[in-house]
């Protein structure tokens, strides 16, 4: 039996008590107490059928929930380039977007108020990227502005992903969401999405482990490439090995492996790796 239904039948069983009291005791009483007591048996009657109406589920318009299924499809779509063109360094040509449906544009503000706020605040960012009506000169769709597209979709991604993207590669696209966007897919769909589900190369290595914001990220070989916070889009603290940005070898890369602390490299080793292959001139 559920815990529903025993409330009201506790309540039930309350209002009647009330009134074989009532109508036991001796005497006769005015009628200002009568009222009275009626008026509380009445209160209690409306507050059990008001607590069974709280419990029921609210269903919803099955248009918007259309409509959430909808989102949730183009949001995949577009997810799935944003990362295709970070990876390959050609964010430049990310200059277009399909618009999600009429559906999803009508019912965008009741969509969005089911949503957590952090989510519905990086869809309102996503949106304002882009040009939604279009002009004379440009159709609708257009990139209006392509370094705040690329900000929020760093939004939407693990926080050791602008640093160690090109060594993701194959990666199920949905593992390096963060947990705003798994609850946004949540809240569209109904289905439940983990965080690291399937986070793992083809030859089976898992990509990356984290202990609270303490993220351990791995090569496809299995090397370990940091057990670090990340901040900013950068290595903030821990142990990282990364390549020095400013690289004047072409034939050498150069590698520092160590501690980071606030973000800067502390101590630890440098090492040069020849960058050319065997049998390569």
């Amino acid at each position: 039996m559920s815990g529903i239904v025993i409330i009201i039948i506790a309540l039930v069983i309350i209002i009647a008590a009330v009134v074989v009291v009532v109508t036991a005791m001796p005497g006769k009483k005015s009628g200002e107490q009568a009222q009275s007591e009626q008026r509380k048996i009445k209160d209690l009657q409306v507050d059990a059928v008001e607590m069974k109406r709280k419990k029921e589920p609210v269903k919803e318009d099955p248009e918007v929930t259309a409509a959430k299924k909808e989102l949730y499809q183009y949001l995949t779509q577009v997810i799935k380039r944003m990362f295709m063109h970070y990876r390959r360094g050609s964010w430049d040509k990310l200059t277009r977007v399909n618009l999600p449906s009429e559906g999803v544009q009508k019912h965008y503000d009741k969509i969005r108020q089911s949503l957590t706020p952090q989510a519905a605040r990086i869809l309102d960012a996503f949106f304002a990227c882009i040009d939604m009506k279009g002009s004379e000169e440009k159709k609708p769709g257009e990139v209006q502005d392509g370094e705040k597209l690329k900000e929020v979709f760093l939004q939407m991604v693990l926080p050791f992903y602008p640093v160690y993207y090109d060594r993701l590669d194959g990666i199920r696209y949905t593992s390096l969401l963060n947990q705003t966007m798994l609850n946004l897919f949540h809240r569209l769909t109904g289905k439940k999405f983990r965080l690291g589900y399937k986070n793992r190369y083809n030859s089976g290595v898992t990509a990356y482990r984290w202990e609270g914001s303490r993220y351990q990220v791995y090569a496809e070989d299995g090397t370990r490439l940091c057990d670090a916070v990340f901040r900013d889009g950068k290595v903030w603290e821990g142990y990282a090995c990364l390549p020095v940005e400013e690289q004047k070898d072409d034939d050498w890369e150069l590698m520092q492996a160590g501690t980071f602390r606030d973000g800067v490299f502390v101590d630890g080793t440098l090492q040069y790796i020849y960058r050319k292959k065997c049998g390569q001139i």
